[in-house]
């Protein structure tokens, strides 16, 4: 499930949507929209690690990758920086977090960065900056350049 900026939106969100019912069939609930006031103001997309392929792609980049017996937290995004750091986000991690705990799943693995302004030549995805991810309770597994891979027991 690549994208770029020449991916047309059509095309972008029916993979996207494919993808969702695909995972959602295996694997049940994998991600939400966020709401404040009835307008949509962050997401977030979660599963396990097997079920987001393109990871493996950056092993040159990222010589630690996610562990195969955790869940993956891809995405969590608050798309309006005016919006961020009021508490959206801890309240979207607190439902992902006990959502999976309630399905009985031990842990959550996610890429941060370091920086909000990106390098050249690292990859523009990961669920958030690392600072949120230290205060929700991460622990940093490895760090190569800008990219951090964290991880937090559910349990």
């Amino acid at each position: 499930m690549d994208f770029d900026d020449k991916t047309p939106k059509e095309d972008a969100e029916e993979t996207k949507r494919k993808w969702f019912t695909e995972v959602a069939r295996h694997f049940g609930n994998c991600g939400f929209i966020a709401y404040l006031g009835g307008k949509p103001v962050g997401f977030v997309q979660y599963g396990p690690v097997e079920c987001f392929p393109s990871i493996s792609k950056y092993d040159d980049l990222i010589p630690s990758s996610p562990s195969r017996d955790t869940i993956f937290l891809a995405c969590l995004y608050i798309p309006n920086k005016e919006l961020r750091r009021k508490g959206i986000g801890t309240q979207m991690f607190q439902k992902v977090s006990s959502d999976l705990r309630d399905r009985g799943y031990k842990a959550v693995e996610a890429f941060a960065r370091t920086v909000d302004v990106p390098s050249e030549n690292i990859p523009d995805w990961y669920a958030g900056p690392w600072e949120f991810f230290v205060k929700m309770g991460f622990k940093v597994l490895s760090r190569h350049g800008q990219i951090v891979l964290v991880r937090k027991e559910l349990v």
